[in-house]
């Protein structure tokens, strides 16, 4: 019985930790990837472009995005 509790967790934990990350890379998809002209739904330069503008332009917010952006390098 405590070899199938343990089972069943390690089941569920896996499983949390694919919906995290499946949740972190959908973010950054909507944030490189986002709506382009005429609803073209990926349109990465304009994406990529943006974001750097946020760092550039963005004062602390572009500083404390490029800051959390970092972090995930690790």
């Amino acid at each position: 019985m405590k070899n199938m509790a343990n089972v069943i967790g390690d089941v569920a934990g896996s499983l949390i930790t694919l919906f995290k990350s499946l949740v972190v890379v959908s973010v950054f998809a909507a944030i490189l990837f986002g709506t382009g002209p005429n609803g073209v739904p990926w349109d990465a330069i304009d994406g990529l472009g943006s974001l750097v503008n946020t760092f550039l332009y963005g004062g602390l917010t572009g500083l404390l995005t490029l800051l959390l952006l970092a972090s995930f390098m690790k």
